[in-house]
């Protein structure tokens, strides 16, 4: 059965009693739609569905945001700040029907299969309209993205669109806070999520080196750089503000030379597990690696931390870790491990472990939540007992398929396409890249067992790189994640990129992470150096580059098809280790690509990571830069652009 397909029939004919057609094009950026009606508007991820009208609608200072249902107050709220915020007018919200030129929240319990499905109509007014509060929530979040991303700023092309995502569970991330992140870039994040409709921040709170949230019941535990419970409480409050389900994790009972350290008592005694021998992971060779879960005090210890940390979150489901514990050749040799299994009467060292996440999970399951962990319990390795199929299992050394196939709820992270690891991947081909190029086309499914899927960003041997360095490498891949697990075709990844340029970010003015508040599209630009092509620089695939020696001062001239409204740059120099970032640059302006002005000068940082450059907003055909020097072992060493992009003028708010 095409689930998928099925949604889309169901969606489609709760239209129809409102006297509306069945919507008939795919929106994944474009529309096939007939050239005499608008193409769907530009969002990430593109709208699954979208029939266009004719002409436009402008919202004016006339214009309002009518909360049609009382539940929807404090989303119109929030709303006319962000509308504000982009440079918008500043709209009354009220309650009533809305009239010509408003936008309109309205909800409808019963309407829809799912939560995050909602629908919207443009015609004189904005009508966003879905079954529970979470649809009308993304109904306002394409519609700033069509706002921020429409040809002529604050307007929208009339139409209707239909839209629900094709993995219904958990369509999110999971962060490693061995490197510590302030509380404001969590929140960022969780406002960027929402941007692209994610709705899960799972958050990897706990590890050899550190435990960062506050316990009360067990002073000293957490380390200096923690969460206090009150820090939790205000992240969670602004998480429910964007429909982000914040779910913590506390690794156990591998991954706990902190707790080890802590409560010595707590830790097996035996070198083997405490020391595992020829583990690339990192921290294994600290001690106390493992917790020795054959002990009453281990046991009485995790029991009372859970007891403490289970009512600090909203979420329900709540995560211990599980994986990476020492292999069996260790197991093997720890005499306290073997004496407890055979006490037991089990088959296998590793059934010890399968018994501590069940124990674990009779705790988790008393408070009414549900219990997740890492694949790893049968890693390698023999059990003769299986933990509770109600346990949900984030597979990540394999394709979810197979845990599915064996009962489990399961959570696709699969270590060869999501992973995010810059500490091990910085460029294609690296272990633990995330490639948009390759996994554009990841077969992401709704059926049955599959609850969804995620980035994992793990910190290993890059605890001290700043917040930037590694937000830059999440950002393409959150919004391919999105893009595709809400349902786009995962076809042509230029023009997705090329797409997500467009929307920009949610918070362009959080410096450092992005600041993009659009861009133009790169589509019908020209690019030459001399008698050269520049092309490769223009050409929406940030993984090719044009290459100029600065001891020429080239000039890389850009045509872009038509006069355009310009308000900076925003450049990509090649990855580490596959070329030199440019130094001292020149932008410059032209209207007939002979006689240029200059606009703004300066330097890159020696990064990879791409850099917004604004100066005063000039209307010009052809824009330039000029290379004066680069980052190589001289400052006349060829250097690379892989990607130029333009920002769109922003209005002031």
């Amino acid at each position: 059965m095409d689930l998928h397909r099925s949604i889309a029939v169901v969606l489609a004919a709760s239209l129809l009693p409102l006297g509306l057609d069945a919507p008939s094009a795919s929106a994944d950026g474009g529309s096939t739609q007939d050239t005499a009606v608008n193409a769907a508007p530009l969002t990430v991820p593109a709208i699954q569905q979208w029939t266009g009208g004719q002409g436009s609608l402008e919202l004016t200072d006339e214009s309002a945001i009518v909360v049609e249902s009382p539940e929807l107050r404090a989303l119109g709220d929030q709303l006319a700040e962000e509308l504000a915020a982009d440079g918008l007018p500043s709209m009354p919200v009220i309650e009533g029907r809305a009239a010509a030129g408003d936008i309109g929240l309205h909800l409808e319990p019963g309407w829809g299969i799912q939560d995050d499905s909602y629908r919207m109509e443009i015609s004189e007014r904005v009508w966003i309209s879905a079954g529970a509060e979470a649809g009308v929530f993304y109904g306002t979040r394409t519609l700033l993205q069509a706002l921020r991303s429409a040809p002529e700023f604050g307007t929208l092309p009339q139409g209707r669109a239909l839209d629900w995502p094709l993995v219904h569970g958990q369509r999110g991330q999971m962060l490693d806070i061995r490197k510590f992140f302030s509380l404001s870039y969590l929140k960022q994040q969780i406002r960027q999520m929402a941007w692209y409709k994610l709705n899960t921040f799972h958050l990897h709170l706990t590890d050899w080196n550190a435990f960062r949230i506050e316990s009360r019941r067990f002073p000293g535990l957490a380390s200096p750089q923690s969460y206090s419970q009150a820090e939790l409480r205000e992240l969670q409050d602004y998480a429910a503000r964007y429909h982000v389900t914040i779910i913590p994790e506390i690794d156990m009972p591998g991954h706990a030379s902190h707790i080890g350290t802590y409560r010595p008592d707590v830790a097996f005694a035996c070198e083997s597990m405490s020391y595992p021998s020829n583990m690339p992971w990192e921290g294994s060779g600290t001690g106390n690696w493992t917790m020795d879960v054959t002990k009453p005090e281990t046991i009485q210890f995790a029991t009372e931390l859970l007891e403490e940390m289970l009512p600090l979150f909203d979420a329900p489901i709540f995560h211990i870790g599980g994986d990476e514990i020492p292999d069996v050749s260790d197991q093997l040799q720890c005499p306290e491990l073997v004496a407890y299994q055979q006490e037991r009467g089990y088959e296998y060292t590793a059934d010890v472990f399968v018994e501590f996440i069940d124990t674990l999970n009779d705790v988790i399951t008393s408070h009414g939540k549900t219990t997740e962990v890492w694949q790893w319990w049968d890693f390698n390795r023999e059990t003769s007992i299986d933990p509770s199929r109600d346990v949900i299992v984030d597979e990540w050394l394999n394709a979810p398929d197979g845990r599915v196939a064996q009962g489990y709820p399961t959570i696709g992270t699969e270590e060869a396409d999501l992973y995010v690891s810059p500490g091990f991947g910085t460029r294609p081909g690296q272990y633990a890249y995330f490639d948009p190029r390759e996994v554009y086309h990841y077969e992401f499914k709704n059926d049955p067992g599959f609850l969804g899927y995620k980035l994992s960003r793990w910190a290993d041997r890059a605890h001290e790189e700043s917040e930037s360095w590694f937000d830059f490498y999440a950002r393409r891949p959150l919004a391919t994640l999105a893009d595709r697990t809400w349902g786009a075709p995962g076809d042509d990844v230029v023009s997705f990129l090329d797409r997500y340029d467009q929307v920009g970010d949610a918070d362009p003015d959080a410096v450092g992470f992005g600041e993009n508040t659009g861009m133009h599209s790169h589509v019908g630009w020209r690019a030459v150096q001399g008698r050269n092509s520049g092309q490769r620089a223009v050409d929406g695939d940030p993984y090719t580059g044009w290459e100029a020696f600065p001891e020429s001062e080239p000039l890389l001239e850009i045509d872009l098809g038509r006069e355009l409204d310009v308000a900076g740059i925003r450049y990509l120099p090649p990855p580490k280790g596959e070329g030199y970032p440019v130094r001292d640059y020149r932008l410059l302006a032209s209207d007939d690509g002979t006689t240029w002005r200059s606009v703004a000068r300066g330097r890159f940082e020696n990064t990879a990571m791409e850099t917004v450059v604004r100066f005063d907003p000039v209307t010009t055909r052809y824009l330039g830069l000029e290379v004066l020097s680069g980052h190589g072992p001289v400052p006349s060493a060829k250097s690379a652009v892989n990607e130029l992009d333009v920002l769109r003028v922003r209005p002031t708010p």
